[in-house]
């Protein structure tokens, strides 16, 4: 791991390419120095993650290529140079409350810095995060990656972490992104003086500084944060463009299109913009916005449509349906999010400011959010409280305390202007929120294992603590890595059952539950291992007169929420005489038509599923490559689906007729052991090694005796085990 120089250097590099990008781009606007330095620094990011985005479609992300790109940025900034007007200062306040302000700033500011620069160990930071960042550096750009759901997701943040990651690799990722907290609390104060209300702005600024959630998220390689800064600098171009600056519309539309390409929920971003120029009735300037705005979201919608099928990939997998991510997948994430552990929404204030249940905590101070809506009373109020409400839009889709925070500074202005002049008010609050938001406070309010931070990390930031101790300490994910790293070769699939610190890792993870390669392999290796009522031992016979059919098709007209229907084995039959498939059928199905030709293999651990639940519709296609006499089909499959009603209908001619309909079941003997069999799938799919935690329902089985299936035990830690297929 790289030492604190090269850290230092990769995440103040990226800033410094960021200000310099970004300073191209405002270089004719009337700005002040301060607002407009940090300006110029959320712009850039918008130009510089294009910019890597760009160099990794191309395979050309090497170091040298960004350290060319970065020193000529900053080249072009010096030699274009900026020209700032205007005599709107930073900081208005008297030394003692500078003195006061400056404590708590710089004490907070210190504890997030040494948690960015120590090792990174967060949650999402360690492995999906930089774990696609890793993978992007070794392979020198970025291509279709089908092995996680995360992938296709839109990666603004990470291509900034890319750039800083080819230099100092992950803490100085971790570090770029505190970059963006320091420059949200100077943009906040910033437009408290813009608006004439000095102490609002710093107020204000560092309520969303102090913020328990906000300061572990962005000192983690996470990117919640900078959507957040991203959101807010937006904002603030579209106030300088009303107070009459048209040269702000196209820096607006960069940060809008910024907002989406970092979290889809950042769409919200280009909402307000649309909103604000109709209100004022100027349609106008709504082109230079959009066109802006497209550039840096659209190559993410388009690869995605090029590479998954799905230019919103995870998502709306019902709409684009793909083999990548299940329907069932998505809707049981959609599900859950919308609620964590929470068995009433009536606990989601105290949750997320309190006790974290759902992701962390913003802060008791917060549950006088209510308090803000007394700023109604002013314009301003007014104006925040609605930009407020249109960034909690996509909220309820995802309950969780990160979701909270691109309308965070607004509440908290809000909740500042609803004290008037009352300094009082608006120091007591600063004050709580210091004090509550310190690490040993936070962990007597909290649920147990929340995401938050621990207390300053020093020793293992500026190395007095080795890297490997640090993490060997604070990663149980980090342990596991590195147990991988000593028994896997490089670029060798592992299948785990839970996720891993990939940001440490060469090998290529395929996770159970993140994609639909990894479910399909965790069902085929239960079906081996765990409930009777999976083999497929139950028997739908169908009986019809003797017929040529060249296009049989298997309808399902049930509808349940909780069945799935699935087709283990499918056998045609002429006179009692099994009628073999050939290489020139083909088989088809609606929904889900990739893993149709498994109703063939006559693998008893595999099977064809709908992956979602059932609906009238569904239907299962045999086309011959001719004509074929048949009298009689038999449908095995598992006995977890009572639900399904199926009908059997030939389509030749284009038209369907029934020709069989509710079918005859039997429950045949038992398999046996077909353990064998299903490795046999999987390694069919290009695994190498299964990575198998103790909690797994398959754990148990596979431990007593891996020989059964064909498996060999490498090595064990922290409760998971690793196996060779």
């Amino acid at each position: 791991m790289p030492g604190l120089g090269l850290v230092l250097f990769g995440a103040l590099f990226t800033v410094a390419s960021c200000w310099a990008a970004g300073g191209i781009v405002l270089r004719r606007m009337r700005l002040a120095p301060v607002e407009g330095a940090l300006l110029e620094g959320a712009v850039g990011a918008s130009v510089l993650s294009l910019a890597v985005l760009a160099l990794s479609l191309l395979h050309l992300a090497y170091p040298v290529v960004f350290a060319v790109v970065g020193a000529g940025t900053l080249a072009t900034r010096w030699r274009l140079g900026v020209r700032r007007g205007g005599e709107l200062p930073f900081w208005e306040l008297t030394f003692l409350w500078t003195a006061l302000f400056g404590v708590v700033f710089g004490v907070y500011a210190l504890l997030y810095l040494s948690v960015s620069l120590a090792p990174e160990h967060s949650p999402d930071g360690q492995t999906y995060h930089l774990g696609l960042v890793y993978r992007f550096f070794r392979e020198h750009g970025m291509g279709p990656i089908t092995s996680t759901m995360y992938a296709p997701m839109p990666l603004a943040t990470e291509m900034l972490f890319l750039f800083a990651f080819a230099f100092g690799r992950n803490a100085a990722a971790a570090t770029v992104h505190l970059g963006s907290l320091f420059a949200l609390f100077g943009l906040v104060v910033c437009y408290g003086r813009r608006i004439g209300r000095p102490w609002a702005g710093v107020c204000a600024g560092l309520l969303v500084f102090l913020s328990p959630i906000a300061g572990i998220d962005a000192a983690s390689a996470y990117n919640d944060v900078a959507l957040t800064t991203a959101a807010f600098a937006m904002f603030y171009l579209v106030e300088v463009w009303r107070d009459g600056d048209d040269s702000a519309l196209v820096p607006t539309g960069l940060l809008a299109g910024f907002c989406f390409a970092i979290k889809y929920t950042g769409f919200v971003a280009f909402l307000y913009a649309a909103v604000v120029i109709l209100w004022l009735r100027r349609p106008r300037a709504l082109l230079p916005v959009t066109l802006a705005a497209g550039l840096v979201a659209l190559p993410w919608v388009v690869k995605n449509w090029i590479w998954y099928g799905n230019p919103v990939a995870p998502l709306l997998n019902r709409v684009f349906e793909n083999p990548y991510v299940h329907v069932a997948n998505e809707e049981a994430f959609r599900a859950y999010f919308r609620h964590y552990t929470l068995s009433s929404l009536w606990q989601v204030p105290w949750a997320v400011t309190v006790t974290g249940e759902t992701g962390g905590q913003l802060g008791l101070v917060f549950l006088l959010a209510p308090l803000g809506l007394l700023a109604l009373r002013g314009a301003v109020g007014r104006r925040v409280l609605v930009v407020a409400a249109i960034f909690l839009i996509p909220y309820p889709l995802n309950i969780g305390t990160r979701f909270l925070l691109p309308a965070l500074p607004f509440v908290a202005l809000a909740m500042v202007m609803a004290c008037g002049r009352l300094r009082v008010l608006q120091v007591g609050l600063v004050l709580v929120a210091a004090v509550t938001a310190w690490p040993k406070v936070t962990a007597r309010m909290e649920k147990p294992g929340n995401m938050r931070v621990t207390g300053f990390d020093w020793k293992a930031a500026v190395g007095v603590e080795s890297p490997e101790g640090f993490l060997r300490r604070r990663s149980l994910e980090w342990r596991v890595a590195q147990m991988l790293e000593s028994h896997v070769p490089p670029d060798k699939r592992i299948w785990s059952s839970q996720p891993l610190a990939e940001s440490y890792l060469q090998s290529n993870i395929l996770v159970s539950y993140l994609s639909g390669e990894g479910e399909l392999i965790r069902d085929i290796i239960s079906n081996a291992a765990s409930d009777p009522d999976r083999e497929p031992t139950w028997n739908l016979r169908f009986d019809f007169r003797p017929q040529s059919i060249q296009h049989l098709r298997v309808t399902q007209s049930a509808h349940s929420l909780t069945d799935t229907w699935s087709i283990g084995e499918l056998y045609l039959f002429r006179a009692g005489r099994e009628v073999p498939p050939t290489p020139r059928w083909h088989v088809d199905a609606a929904p889900y038509p990739w893993d149709a030709a498994l109703a063939f293999d006559r693998n008893p651990a595999t099977r064809w599923m709908t992956w979602r639940s059932i609906e009238p519709g569904m239907h299962f296609d045999i086309l011959t490559d001719r004509p074929v006499e048949l009298d009689s089909v038999e449908i095995r499959c598992a006995r977890d689906q009572w639900k399904i009603e199926l009908r059997l209908e030939s389509c030749d001619g284009g038209d369907c007729k029934v020709i069989a309909g509710k079918p005859r079941t039997s429950v045949l003997p038992p398999i046996g052991d077909f353990r064998l069999a299903a490795m046999k799938a999987v390694r069919a799919h290009g695994i190498d090694f299964l990575l198998i935690d103790k909690d797994d329902p398959n754990a148990a089985d596979i431990a007593v005796n891996p020989a059964r299936w064909g498996l060999v035990f490498i090595a064990e830690a922290e409760g998971r085990r690793l196996y060779r297929t």
